[in-house]
């Protein structure tokens, strides 16, 4: 008797398990999770932050690979280039124009998968990273025009510490270290489009970006070396540049489904 029990709440306890089995709900296919890999462009106005303190607004352009690794984390890898401007009247009286290019990678995370945003129209990303700028700094008298200090001429090497010279002379550009920290935010126009704002600051390791150093107003000479060399790492403040964008974000896929 108590075997037949025993094999009757054993068939019992079977069934339900398998009538609950059947009941949950299947798993989502992961490619529904699964974010696209995208292309963006974007364009906006700089500013420079050096010791020339007064920014002028320049035009640039730039573009970016993205590279998901979760569907919150994705990988950027950012191209930007264009021209920054800024001067200052008293004690320096100069102009300073940056004709540059930077490079970087960064990580982004959309903090709003954390409210599980059903359909992803919307994306708000804090990223950073880091990257190198490749750069040109003239500084121009600012009545008479006249070239006052640049940061490449026919005499500049390369060189790992502002002193020692290394290679053939004639480098046209610097390149430094610099920090990215910004923030972007985008909404959809189809599954495949989304347009977005962008701010981004971008600290770099250099005090020579607007071709001018820390209370030092000398004009170099025409024939002597770019007036900016030398080791200035940690002994002057570091100049910062930064832009406000709007730009286009193509998705090699479809981000969701139409309900």
């Amino acid at each position: 008797m108590k075997r037949k029990l025993r094999s009757g709440f054993g068939l019992f306890l079977f069934s339900l398990l398998l009538v609950q089995a059947s009941a949950q709900p299947k798993p989502k296919d992961r490619k529904d999770d699964s974010q696209p890999a995208s292309f963006a462009i974007r364009t906006g106005l700089t500013q420079l932050f050096g010791d020339l303190k007064d920014p002028v607004s320049t035009p640039f352009a730039g573009a970016s690979l993205m590279l998901p690794i979760t569907k919150t984390v994705t990988i950027e890898l950012p191209v930007d280039f264009g021209t920054l401007q800024s001067q200052q009247d008293d004690f320096y009286h100069s102009g300073a124009k940056t004709r540059f290019i930077q490079v970087a990678a960064t990580a982004s995370a959309n903090v709003l998968e954390w409210v599980k945003q059903e359909h992803k129209l919307v994306e708000i990303r804090p990223y950073a990273g880091a990257g190198l700028l490749f750069f040109r700094a003239e500084a121009f008298d600012l009545t008479t025009g006249k070239l006052q200090r640049v940061t490449n001429n026919q005499g500049s090497h390369r060189s790992r510490d502002g002193i020692e010279a290394r290679g053939k002379a004639g480098v046209k550009r610097t390149h430094e270290l610099v920090w990215v920290l910004g923030i972007r935010g985008a909404t959809a126009l189809s599954r495949r489009i989304s347009v977005f704002g962008d701010i981004r600051f971008n600290l770099v390791r250099t005090d020579k970006l607007d071709a001018t150093l820390d209370d030092n107003n000398q004009v170099m000479q025409a024939t002597g070396p770019a007036y900016t060399e030398g080791n200035h790492y940690g002994k002057n403040t570091s100049d910062k540049w930064g832009f406000a964008s709007v730009g286009l974000n193509f998705y090699f896929g479809e981000r969701f489904k139409k309900n």
